[in-house]
């Protein structure tokens, strides 16, 4: 029985030192994060944060993807409207429709940077070619028309506008090519003058 009992101790014993040594080491924490600050502290990680990051990162890019469709439904519905809107074959109902699509035209913005400017850009493209169609009516039905001209100068203005925002890179890339040409050949030529 002696035996059992001194057991028993023994065991109360480790759980017991066990316990002190726990509490002094948390109060040693303690005590040197209140005087160093947490920079050097035990680091705490929660593996959940990981997931949930993983997790939250997934659900944006699900409802970029899903806002993108919809921006895409949109688009194609108003691309197919103004694509099945016949073109008149006289002058004035011409001269209307031209004048609604001169506006838009003007007031049009082609970004194609992005998925989202490249899909509102549709629009704008395909009033550009249903422009154009009206353009070869009007030449054909009303050539002497005055307004031809100032229809001529938005299509002109439009095409320009497209094509510089379309190929914007390549134009800045060659456009600093060209300038770096000509600064070197105007220093060749200075320092020959030079010699």
């Amino acid at each position: 029985m002696l035996k059992a009992g001194w057991k028993k101790s023994l065991i109360m014993g480790k759980t017991f030192d066990s316990f002190k040594r726990e509490i002094g080491k948390n109060t040693g924490k303690a005590v040197s994060n209140f005087i160093f600050g947490d920079s050097h502290s035990t680091p705490y990680r929660r593996v959940d944060v990981n997931r949930m990051a993983r997790a939250q990162e997934a659900a944006l890019k699900h409802q970029e993807e899903s806002d993108l469709n919809l921006l895409d439904g949109a688009v194609l519905n108003n691309v197919d409207i103004v694509l099945q809107t016949p073109i008149p074959q006289e002058e004035k109902a011409l001269l209307q429709l031209m004048s609604i699509w001169g506006a838009q035209l003007a007031n049009s913005k082609w970004d194609f940077d992005d998925e989202k400017g490249k899909i509102r850009a549709q629009y704008p493209d395909a009033v550009l070619e249903k422009f154009k169609q009206c353009m070869i009516v009007m030449r054909s039905i009303a050539p002497t028309n005055p307004m031809a001209e100032h229809y001529e100068k938005i299509l002109k203005k439009a095409s320009r506008r497209r094509f510089i925002a379309k190929y914007k890179t390549p134009l800045i890339f060659v456009t600093l090519l060209c300038l770096c040409a000509t600064l070197f050949l105007i220093a060749s030529i200075l320092e020959k003058n030079n010699l």
